[in-house]
């Protein structure tokens, strides 16, 4: 178990007298591409909010298991000190500063991570300047990294939705996770964005060495990356497994994937 980066035992979350995840068990290994997939409203994205501090279950546990080896409660830490342990995400819906360069957006993410506080952003010290020089030297190599680079100073609300969606993964990966949450990171891409999405995503675990749990409605996409993958219907898993064992597993295919001719048409939450 000392590998894992994710445990998550018998997770329960209510919303008045909707169950949203039914008693919900899952693992994710450190440097594993890891995906969820189901059909809408099967809790994928409630999954999410609980993994990353938003959502607070009322039954079960989520730990997560640092560089360092120690172990941390998610249920009861509030988001920002989740965020602050190593859990970075990405949204379904741009959550991107629109009117801000791509340049910017990814120094956000840098700064946050530096917590040199409010007295020390105002006095500009020594500590301050090299923090600052560090962030600069992070977001050129971010910006590098995910093929933004000449794109830096160009507003990030007039990029295509691929180049949003590279611009979404290097403000993740600013703040230095070990496990990077991307939900539908391939939403509004052409078929070309979707090839390079996909080599992005696999580069960031090879090279950066951040696992990945990626929710996504694209399963050419999710079979191409995942190593695993669990399936939610109605809140509960109904199945996990490598790609060839879910793509064949008739419980899935009832319940979501459906036939070759359909498959396309399915979209979950």
């Amino acid at each position: 178990m000392s590998d894992l980066i994710f445990n998550v035992d018998n997770v329960t979350l209510r919303f008045g007298g909707v169950v949203s995840l039914n008693n919900v068990s899952l693992h994710q290994k450190r440097g594993e591409i890891l995906a969820v997939i189901g059909p809408n409203g099967a809790g994928k994205t409630s999954l999410f909010n609980s993994l990353t501090g938003v959502y607070q279950p009322q039954e079960g546990s989520i730990s997560f298991t640092d560089r360092e080896g120690k172990v941390i409660s998610i249920i009861g830490k509030k988001a920002h000190r989740v965020a602050s342990a190593g859990v970075a995400r990405t949204f379904q819906a741009s959550r991107m500063f629109s009117a801000l360069t791509t340049y910017e957006n990814v120094k956000i993410g840098a700064e946050s991570h530096r917590g040199i506080g409010v007295i020390g952003a105002m006095v500009k010290g020594p500590r301050t300047r090299r923090g600052e020089r560090r962030s600069d030297q992070r977001t050129e190599e971010l910006l590098k990294f995910v093929g933004l680079y000449d794109k830096a100073n160009v507003i990030s609300s007039s990029l295509s939705y691929g180049d949003r969606r590279r611009l979404e993964i290097a403000r993740g990966l600013a703040t230095d996770p070990q496990v990077l949450l991307l939900d539908e990171p391939a939403a509004g891409t052409n078929p070309a964005e979707k090839i390079q999405l996909t080599s992005l995503i696999r580069k960031v675990r090879d090279e950066m060495g951040v696992s990945i749990l990626l929710i996504e409605h694209d399963m050419k996409l999710v079979m191409a990356l995942a190593e695993r993958l669990y399936v939610l219907n109605f809140g509960s898993v109904i199945a996990e497994g490598s790609p060839d064992a879910i793509r064949s597993n008739p419980v899935v295919i009832e319940a979501y994937l459906g036939s070759s001719d359909d498959e396309s048409e399915k979209s979950p939450s």
